[in-house]
């Protein structure tokens, strides 16, 4: 056996006291949009592992430190959504550690083979909403608030997963109908609840709560010319705020300039003799450019213990924003991976082979560092003259070969044949995910297979194609 690896590229909150009186999700699975019966009633509710919360007592928190996603070419092409290189924020298909992992579908309650119509009726919030598939040609839109995106679509599936998208942080509320048809019966109306969703790292803080402090770390006893000075603000309580401006002053000057284009958390600058008795501090600004915290000013050593150095010509290159790139890879060398024959395990009830994958590339440049989750699925096994095996036999067990040095990649949870019971890799599977922050650099991921076939599969030369992504 063969297989061959591609690489293809509603109402605000009230603040904590009232989040404190919710049911508030951040990380974990949880199905929204869930159709249960109540009191002999159809209803719209949401079903955590701990059972069902109405709507209104729960707080979907996404946090912008492992939901933030850097916009791609088909994901620019969302109904209202940002320009591609932008920054929105993903609840994904696919499970992720340390992410509210969201679905739709219906309970036992309700008769299998129910269809239901999901309908957005009205969102409030800062910015856009989108509900979506994964596709090979693009997203499958199953809803969006701007003008011109599906506002409803029906399923049949009791449980089922999609991406929950957002172009800004803030809060939204999703008020959301539904019509459930049962096989050969009469459709039901379902009425209106709202789905609360709090996109930012901290929910918002109760009155009372401290002024946020900044302060600057990085600073050097003392520096020589033409070195670096890296400095980094620091906010005391942390904010979901990340609108900054730098201001420096030479020494014996009573003016501040501001810095052209340092507008994050971060300054770096190459240092000359003249900085000598340089100050600079940081300023924190809310979205309306009001001013949130300022840092007491740090100042600038330059020490050369006696040299006096030349300060020569500035030497600059740049790299546009939209250079860095997300992408995966598989090596010329590394498409063919061959199985082996198929033998007759020791129970006489199947076929089984096994093999690896050789090293798949994961090679991030976004200089926002978002992290990334890498997934792969295979659809199916065919013959040469048609005799297929579905992919579903197929299982995995991740690993990661080797990451660059300030990377935090994990391999994805083993995924064991669908034999018996299961879809196998049939269904998108996590290869390896890197978190938000340690995920810029190049990660080879790899992968023990195991492959287990009815006894009544037909003879011959079975190859499927392994499907990449990363997101």
């Amino acid at each position: 056996m063969a297989l061959a690896a591609l690489g293809l590229i509603a109402g605000p909150l009230a603040g904590t006291a009232a989040a404190q009186e919710k049911v508030v999700v951040s990380e974990g699975h949880l199905d929204l949009f869930y159709v249960d019966v109540q009191n002999s009633a159809h209803v719209l509710t949401a079903h955590t592992g701990s059972g069902n919360v109405a709507p209104g007592d729960l707080t979907v928190h996404v946090k912008p430190s492992v939901a933030s996603r850097t916009v791609s070419a088909s994901i620019a092409g969302l109904p209202g959504w940002k320009a591609q290189g932008e920054t929105y924020y993903l609840l994904p298909q696919n499970s992720q550690a340390g992410q509210v992992f969201a679905g739709f579908g219906y309970s036992s309650a309700v008769a299998d083979g129910t269809s239901v119509t999901y309908t957005l009726d009205s969102l409030q919030g800062p910015g856009a909403f989108a509900l979506w598939q994964n596709g090979e040609e693009g997203p499958n839109v199953f809803l969006a608030s701007a003008d011109g995106g599906p506002k409803s679509f029906t399923s049949a599936a009791d449980h089922e997963h999609v991406n929950w998208g957002f172009t800004e942080q803030g809060e939204y509320a999703l008020t959301v109908s539904a019509t459930a048809t049962p096989p050969g019966g009469t459709p039901v109306a379902i009425p209106p609840v709202t789905y609360e969703f709090f996109v930012g790292e901290q929910l918002p803080s109760e009155p009372g709560t401290p002024a946020t402090q900044l302060s600057i770390t990085g600073l050097s006893a003392h520096y020589h010319a033409g070195g670096v000075a890296a400095l980094t603000a620091v906010q005391n309580p942390v904010t979901d705020e990340n609108h900054y401006h730098w201001f420096s002053r030479a020494a014996g000057a009573t003016e501040w300039s501001v810095v052209s284009g340092a507008l994050t958390g971060k300054y770096g600058f190459v240092v000359r003799t003249a900085d000598n008795g340089r100050q600079v501090k940081a300023v924190l600004y809310d979205h309306d450019h009001k001013v949130i915290a300022e840092s007491e000013p740090v100042v600038i050593v330059v020490d050369d213990h006696g040299n006096d150095p030349v300060n020569g010509p500035a030497i600059t290159t740049t790299l546009a924003a939209e250079q860095g790139v997300l992408a995966i890879s598989v090596a010329p060398e590394n498409r063919e991976v061959d199985l082996g024959a198929l033998t007759l395990n020791a129970a006489a009830d199947r076929f089984s082979a096994a093999g690896a994958l050789k090293p798949i590339t994961v090679t991030d440049t976004r200089a926002d560092n978002p992290g990334w989750t890498a997934s792969g699925r295979v659809r199916s096994f065919t013959t040469v003259d048609g005799n297929q095996l579905g992919g579903k036999y197929l299982g995995w067990a991740p690993n990661v070969v080797s990451a660059s040095t300030g990377q935090t990649v994990t391999a994805g949870p083993q995924v064991t044949s669908g034999f018996t019971t299961g879809n196998g890799l049939a269904t998108w599977s996590q290869l390896a995910t890197a978190a938000a922050g340690a995920g810029r650099g190049t990660a080879q991921l790899g992968a023990g297979l195991t492959l287990e076939a009815p006894v009544e599969t037909a003879p011959g030369a079975y190859q499927a194609m392994l499907i990449l992504t990363a997101i």
